[in-house]
């Protein structure tokens, strides 16, 4: 079928999904949302389909959501400024949450290869895959902390534990794909230009060994998997999280973040345009927490 947002290929028995707005740095927004979901159940349906990468266009993975207000009811929550109901935010909230699970509990083994920029649900999009590999100088973190925001997963934690994530979280600070590989974000942080043959060469061994018991044994382990982690909590970690990324979109006058003297980026977006917005945004953290030299294309 076409796809707006997204390329879906198939060679063999691998898939490959590449997120494609190369020129907005694979900014997500609804569209490529619900693509990434109908991509991926495209490839599941073909039998010959066993593993499945996930890639962006261009200079990055992803930039994070498209915070440019359009075409971004689902990917972000409502604005503030426009009075919302709480069933609205927090449905809204819901909704996503079950969308990442679903990706999350995809029924085939995905890799992620990430690049460049990996970012807010960019990152949470990596972190749903099974395997991510990335370049040395890919840079990782979520932006949205320095809009009042809370992640809309639990990842983070259960990817590299609550002391690691508590630093990233509460300070939005980035890491480049070293850092990542030493925390446990990341299988691999590899030189760029040999990013593709070392994704390349994990796919090929995870089809010719796929655990003990053939391929059809990885379907068993994933099912035990993700039991065992729903039994040590990830379930109803999920659920809290998209509480608390409702929740923390709603600004109460006089309590809010706003008014402790956070950004407001929907009024400055409004008022002067995205770019402005985003550098008031990341203005106030820059002296402390400078993201890394802007990564290099593959």
């Amino acid at each position: 079928m076409p796809y707006k947002t997204v390329i879906v290929e198939k060679e063999g028995k691998i898939g490959r999904l590449t997120l494609n707005r190369p020129d907005k740095l694979n900014a997500i927004n609804d569209t490529m949302l619900r693509e990434i979901e109908e991509g991926l159940e495209e490839l599941r349906k073909d039998g010959n389909i066993w593993l499945v990468i996930i890639k962006g266009a261009g200079k990055s993975f992803s930039a994070g959501q498209d915070l440019s207000g359009v075409d971004t009811a689902e990917v972000m929550p409502p604005d503030p400024h426009a009075k919302p109901y709480l069933s609205e935010i927090f449905e809204g909230a819901e909704k996503l949450g079950e969308r990442l699970r679903h990706l999350y509990a995809f029924p085939r083994f995905t890799i992620a290869q990430v690049h460049g920029y990996c970012l807010g649900l960019g990152a949470t999009i990596a972190m749903c895959c099974r395997a991510l590999v990335c370049t040395e100088d890919a840079v990782f973190g979520d932006p949205s902390i320095r809009m009042g925001l809370a992640v809309p997963n639990p990842l983070w934690t259960w990817r590299v534990g609550l002391k690691k994530t508590k630093e990233l979280l509460l300070t939005g600070r980035y890491i480049n794909g070293k850092e990542a590989e030493q925390i446990g974000l990341a299988m691999a942080a590899v030189p760029a230009f040999k990013l593709d043959e070392f994704v390349r060469e994990e796919a090929e061994a995870q089809l010719r060994f796929g655990g003990i018991g053939g391929y059809d044994m990885q379907s068993a382990w994933r099912v035990a998997h993700e039991t065992n982690m729903d039994i040590a909590g990830l379930a109803a970690a999920w659920r809290f999280s998209s509480y608390l990324y409702g929740q923390s979109s709603i600004q109460r006058p006089g309590r809010s973040y706003i008014d402790r003297g956070g950004v407001d980026f929907t009024k400055i977006r409004r008022e002067k345009g995205l770019k402005p917005a985003l550098a008031a945004r990341d203005e106030p953290t820059k002296k402390y927490f400078p993201a890394p030299a802007a990564p290099k294309a593959s």
